[in-house]
């Protein structure tokens, strides 16, 4: 049987979450091994991988629908949708703590480690307290033909899409992408000044300072404006789609291999 193209971008998705998967398991493995999870920072990168992990385990059980496991309706279907909508959001909080935790370190020069157990706990139980509701209304279902297993578009389902998922992912991530902006405003003024906040006292050349301090935080910042753009995407397709204006194939299929590479691309970094 010829694959269509909803077959193709499920293959293409399950492919690459394997890969983003696997990715992960081998960079947390290392710093694991290497010990590196001593340090503050290295532990936020990890959580960042984690979360990705988690987001691309989701989008991985597009094998059971391509195989036909996971049809309308069924529990596996369900399931699929539930995991994609709370690991989302364990992702999100992740990358929003971190940029909390980043935020205090460089403009208030005060570090946040000892609230690492609450970042963690808030990360993982607060997406409980809304990701269960479609389980109530019963709009997790086949989406649509290219998406796969989530939200349905009935009138209560488009609701909830925006209400409990794009919505305010797509608003908190511009929240933080404005703070990752202030923050390198605020590191280029302190180091033309010589009192960059996390420059030695002894760096009295101002650009050394302001490259310095870029270095230091910059790769953090990375996670966040990646997963930016992985996310400002995928609204945008759905939002299209809402609007009734008919997505081209390539950008449906764009969209698809973002949310499926989030894992090997934070694995990267």
């Amino acid at each position: 049987k010829k694959m269509n193209f909803t077959d193709t971008v499920t293959l293409i998705m399950g492919c690459t979450s394997a890969f983003s998967v696997m990715v992960c398991v081998i960079v947390v493995t290392m710093v694991t091994l290497l010990g590196l999870c001593k340090h503050f920072m290295y532990r936020l990168a990890t959580y960042q991988v984690v979360g990705a992990l988690l987001m691309n385990v989701a989008t991985g059980l597009a094998f059971l629908r391509y195989a036909g496991l996971s049809p309308k309706g069924s529990t596996a279907c369900h399931v699929n949708a539930f995991v994609t909508v709370y690991f989302t959001w364990i992702k999100l909080l992740l990358t929003l703590g971190m940029t909390v935790h980043v935020f205090s370190y460089v403009v208030c020069r005060k570090s946040l480690a000892y609230l690492e157990w609450f970042y963690v706990a808030f990360s993982v139980l607060v997406p409980l307290l809304f990701s269960w509701v479609p389980f109530l209304t019963h709009t997790y279902n086949i989406a649509d033909p290219n998406l796969g297993c989530f939200i349905d578009t009935s009138r209560n389902g488009i609701i909830e899409r925006y209400s409990i998922y794009y919505g305010p992912l797509f608003l908190l991530m511009i929240l933080d992408m404005v703070t990752i902006t202030g923050m390198a405003i605020y590191v280029k003024r302190r180091s033309l000044t010589h009192t960059s906040s996390v420059m030695s006292s002894s760096l009295n050349n101002p650009y050394e300072a302001h490259r310095q301090g870029l270095l230091y935080f910059s790769p953090l910042l990375a996670y966040p404006m990646l997963f930016f753009v992985i996310i400002l995407v995928s609204c945008l397709v759905n939002l299209l789609r809402v609007l009734g204006v008919q997505t081209s194939n390539w950008l449906e299929l764009t969209a698809v291999v973002l949310l499926a590479s989030a894992g090997w691309i934070a694995g990267a970094i």
